[in-house]
């Protein structure tokens, strides 16, 4: 579950909405903290839904709630919500806690989806290793500066991505060249808010020096594209422990290992709390060149 916020931004705002459904679901809002929080809450997301985005059942059931609110109101202004009997507003709480079932499918069914992708991650990267004699696998992750985030919506990281995945692609820069494969996945810090989990796959043997330099032309580029909104986030330690010998079955199994323990880290909370209909959000993308 996230944390409440108050900065007043689309990944966060989501958070929100989804803490007080599910501490409705725990049975922790009374009537008088629901009259109070509720308004407050519709106001805020009102900036942030769009048509035709996927969300989560927490908060397609709390968009579901504004209507009957809005209906029950007599299609009042949303303030004169005090005004309403008690009763009227346990009805309210009744109609989420009847939306439970609902709600826990969605996230079972987001862990189903992780699991999965997991897996794909493991048959992408046995397919590398069976293809070459060396592999160094380099995590990095690309994200937004704390003081942006409020500028900086799904929809805005989505097409940074875009751009930062056509360049790669592209093979232009000379420092793409290198790049056998990638593997990304769009994760949500409930804190930090939107960024991406990035594995940079490198074929043959690839020095420490040359990696260092590469991250940090990796995080320039990122820079650029994000018109320095970007943060980003690399463990230099990973350099070494992440160079497999492809004939070592002990070094394939580690590192398999670390690539799926990092991509389990938080699984259950840095879920999206929200996806741009049709867009990916996780993929394993062959490159093509092996360093020269």
């Amino acid at each position: 579950m996230c944390f409440t916020m108050t900065t007043y931004n689309e990944s966060q705002t989501f958070c929100e909405i989804e803490n007080f459904i599910q501490a409705i679901l725990a049975n922790q809002i009374s009537v008088e903290q629901f009259k109070q929080q509720i308004i407050p809450l519709i106001k805020k997301s009102r900036r942030f839904f769009v048509d035709g985005n996927n969300y989560i059942a927490a908060i397609i059931v709390f968009k579901l709630l504004e209507q009957i609110i809005f209906k029950a109101n007599v299609f009042k202004f949303y303030d004169s919500i005090q005004d309403l009997p008690d009763h009227v507003v346990e009805g309210f709480i009744k109609y989420v806690h009847d939306q439970a079932g609902l709600i826990e499918a969605d996230y079972q069914a987001d862990q189903k989806q992780h699991k999965a992708e997991v897996k794909k991650v493991e048959r992408f990267l046995l397919e590398c290793m069976q293809q070459q004699d060396q592999l160094t696998i380099f995590p990095i992750c690309l994200g937004i500066k704390p003081e942006a985030l409020s500028v900086i919506r799904l929809y805005d990281l989505d097409l940074y991505l875009s751009a930062f995945l056509k360049l790669i692609r592209s093979r232009d820069t000379e420092l793409f060249r290198s790049i056998h494969s990638v593997i990304w996945q769009i994760k949500h810090d409930p804190e930090q808010g939107y960024y991406v989990q990035l594995f940079c796959i490198y074929a043959g043997q690839v020095q420490a020096v040359t990696l260092t330099d590469h991250a940090r032309k990796i995080g320039e580029q990122w820079m650029e594209i994000t018109n320095d909104y970007g943060a980003v986030q690399f463990e230099e330690h990973d350099q070494k422990r992440l160079s497999v010998n492809c004939y070592d079955d002990k070094q394939i199994q580690r590192a398999l290992q670390i690539i799926k323990a990092r991509m389990n880290n938080h699984a259950r909370n840095y879920y999206l709390r929200v996806t741009r209909h049709r867009r990916k959000t996780f993929d394993c993308q062959r490159i093509g060149l092996s360093l020269a």
